[in-house]
C-alpha cells in the first residue's frame, strides 16, 4: 500500500496517460484529416548532407543543415497542397517531369540484369552490321576557287597535265588556291571527309585508286585534284575489339525493350481512346497505331 503513495508512481502514471491521450488525440485528429503528416527521417537528412556535399565540397554547417531542413519542409508543404488544389493537373512541365522519372527508373531496372557471354555473342553476331569498321583514307588535295578564277575547272585540267609531265614532288605545293581547309587528310573515313567537302566529293574521293592525280573533283567549294596515298578497305570488327560497344549497345537494347513493354502495359491498364477530330486529323492508317502500339 506504501508504493500507491510513492509521488514518483503518480508520476510516471499521470505521464503515461499524457502520451497516451495526445496519442490518441493526434490520431484522430489525423483520421479526421485524411492528411499525413510531412515526415524528415534519416533517409532524407542523409540526402540533403551528400547533395550539399556535392555541390560544396564540404559538409554544412549546424546552422545550414537546419536551413535545408526547413526548405525540404517548406518545399513539401508547399508541393503537397499544390497537389491537393489541383495545380499539378494539365501542367506539361510536370507531366514530362512525373514520365522521365518513371522511365529513367523502368530503364535503371533494366541495367540490373548483366548478359551471360554466350548471349552477348549471339546480339553481335545477329547485329554484326552495327560493329563493321568503314573504309578509310589518306589524300592530298589542291583547290581551284571558281570565285577566283574565270574558269577554275579548266584550270584544274591544267594543273594536271602539269603535274603529270613532272617529277618535281613540290609542284603541287606551288598549284591552286588557298583553301582553309588542309590540302592533306589523313586516315579519314567518308563521313569525315563528307563533313570536311561535301558527300558527293567523299563519294568520288573513295572510288579512286592510290598512286595518281585524278580528274578534276567538284565539291562544295570549287574544283580539286587529288591523289590517295593510301586506303583501307572496310573490316569486320572482331567481338574482342568491340565488346564494350557490344555490351553498350546490348544495354541500349534491353532499355528500350523494357520501356516498350512498360507502355504496353500501362495501355492495357489505362487505355487510350482518341476523339473524332484526332482520328480525322491522323488519318485512318495511323489511328490504330497511335491508340495500341507501343
Amino acid at each position: 500500500m506504501n508504493l500507491l503513495r510513492e509521488p514518483l508512481l503518480h508520476f510516471v502514471v499521470g505521464g503515461v496517460m499524457l502520451f497516451a491521450g495526445y496519442a490518441w488525440l493526434d490520431r484522430e485528429q489525423t483520421d479526421a484529416s485524411g492528411l499525413e503528416p510531412v515526415r524528415i527521417g534519416e533517409g532524407e537528412l542523409r540526402w540533403l548532407k551528400e547533395t550539399w556535399a556535392n555541390q560544396w565540397l564540404r559538409a554544412p554547417s549546424s546552422q545550414e543543415l537546419q536551413e535545408l531542413v526547413a526548405d525540404l519542409v517548406s518545399e513539401e508543404l508547399l508541393a503537397r497542397e499544390a497537389r491537393e488544389m489541383g495545380l499539378d493537373r494539365n501542367d506539361t512541365v510536370v507531366r514530362r517531369r512525373l514520365a522521365q522519372k518513371l522511365k529513367f527508373i523502368v530503364e535503371d531496372t533494366s541495367r540490373l540484369v548483366e548478359p551471360k557471354e554466350a548471349e552477348l555473342r549471339q546480339f553481335y553476331e545477329a547485329n554484326a552490321a552495327r560493329f563493321q569498321e568503314g573504309a578509310r583514307v589518306s589524300f592530298t588535295q589542291i583547290f581551284f576557287n571558281p570565285a577566283l578564277r574565270n574558269d577554275a575547272s579548266s584550270d584544274a585540267k591544267a594543273a594536271l597535265v602539269e603535274l603529270k609531265s613532272t617529277r618535281d614532288t613540290d609542284l603541287a605545293a606551288m598549284l591552286g588556291d588557298r583553301l582553309l581547309l588542309d590540302a592533306e587528310v589523313r586516315d579519314a573515313d567518308e563521313q569525315a571527309v563528307a563533313g570536311m567537302f561535301g558527300p558527293d566529293f567523299a563519294r568520288a574521293v573513295f572510288a579512286l585508286k592510290p598512286g595518281m592525280w585524278s580528274e578534276p573533283v567538284k565539291s562544295g567549294y570549287g574544283f580539286h585534284l587529288v591523289s590517295i596515298a593510301n586506303s583501307s578497305a572496310g573490316r569486320q570488327a572482331p567481338f574482342e575489339e568491340v565488346r564494350d560497344e557490344v555490351l553498350q549497345e546490348w544495354r541500349l537494347e534491353k532499355e528500350k525493350g523494357a520501356n516498350r513493354d512498360y507502355i504496353a502495359r500501362l495501355r492495357e491498364k489505362y487505355g487510350v481512346v482518341l476523339d473524332d477530330s484526332v482520328k480525322e486529323l491522323l488519318g485512318a492508317d495511323r489511328v490504330a497505331d497511335t491508340a495500341a502500339a507501343p
